[in-house]
């Protein structure tokens, strides 16, 4: 009996004409349940729509959308609106499934009557072979249970990526526009798209590998992108005001604390013409800390080194500076 095809994997890819293949023989691997894939180039300048476009011709079930740059946001959600199965999926192009990933995330997501199928992911520096492991453990959640989890409130832990799960397509039928946004935007999808799920279940096994790519946006140095943080949290909140009361102070939180993490990462940038370019952005996200400090320790919702940091930062700002910058050069040599 062949298998139901009810899975459209969604690639937004800008610039990746050298990832791309890969990529797609990566989902084609990932089940026999995929119905499509669908690249959304972004407005790319390079090869990489006619590379896509190629494959297309000669891959059945590949559909290129291809757009103006827009960001990896509008990107991302343009693929998932445009997917007609029951369950939908999105991978980076620069990523890798496990293989038969995708079969065991909708089957775990209809015997446990879910919206979310979770799994979980490795991290890697070279590209691995990887076998699924299909007796991990699996538990069933509560959107309650997951949203401490998505906010980071009282845990490390992220969760917020897209790439390892598996969703029912009606999750993303309305969304907030957010024009640009390449960095963060998974956050402001997954809350969004969680608002509306009721049931999650979450396998151990690891179905994504998430390449550590050292030349990707969130790992150069510090750049414009780098203040999409801003613009995403302020989506959130207003998303939550507006559909999740009881969120909207864990959401704030986030804001507040999207000043402090902007800080330090210029710092430990430690580059003298980014901190000349955004002297400005700087004095902004300082006057934040400085009147939200109290509210980012008070809840204790950070590691204590965190709370720490907060504090130096408020009050010691040049002195805490200095040493945080002597301590990066010392890490990196």
């Amino acid at each position: 009996m062949a298998a139901k095809k009810d899975i459209t994997v969604v690639v937004p890819v800008y610039n990746g004409a050298e990832m791309l293949s890969a990529c797609v023989d990566s989902i084609l691997c990932a089940g026999e349940r995929i119905a499509e894939i669908i690249i959304v180039d972004d407005g790319s300048t390079d090869d990489t729509l006619a590379i896509a476009e190629a494959r297309a011709e000669r891959t059945p079930g590949i559909r290129v959308i291809h757009t103006d740059n827009h960001g990896c946001y509008t990107a991302r959600v343009t693929g998932l609106q445009a997917a007609q199965t029951p369950y939908v999926a999105s991978a980076d192009v620069d990523d890798r499934y496990v293989p038969g990933a995708l079969d065991l995330l909708a089957e775990l997501l209809e015997s446990n009557d879910a919206d979310v199928a979770i799994g979980a992911y490795r991290e890697i520096t070279t590209f691995e072979d990887v076998t699924l492991e299909k007796n991990a453990e699996v538990r069933v959640l509560s959107a309650e249970q997951m949203w401490p989890r998505i906010m980071k409130w009282k845990t490390q832990e992220f969760v917020n990526y897209v790439w390892n799960k598996l969703y029912k397509r009606e999750l993303f039928s309305t969304m907030t526009e957010a024009d640009g946004v390449n960095q963060g935007e998974d956050v402001l999808i997954t809350c969004q798209a969680f608002c509306k799920v009721n049931r999650i279940v979450e396998t151990a096994a690891p179905v994504y590998l998430y390449y550590q790519n050292p030349d990707s946006l969130t790992r150069v140095g510090f750049g414009r992108s780098d203040l999409d943080l801003i613009r995403v949290w302020d989506a959130i909140v207003l998303f939550m005001k507006e559909n999740r009361q009881e969120l909207v102070s864990k959401a704030e939180f986030n804001r507040w604390r999207t000043d402090f993490t902007l800080i330090t990462r210029l710092i430990l940038a430690n580059n003298k013409e980014a901190d000349k370019t955004y002297k400005s952005d700087l004095a902004l996200w300082r006057k934040g800390l400085k009147e939200h400090w109290k509210m980012l320790i008070a809840p204790h919702a950070m590691p204590k080194s965190r709370e720490m940091l907060v504090f130096n930062l408020r009050f010691l700002y040049w002195p805490t500076r200095l040493a945080m910058r002597l301590l990066g050069g010392k890490r990196k040599r």
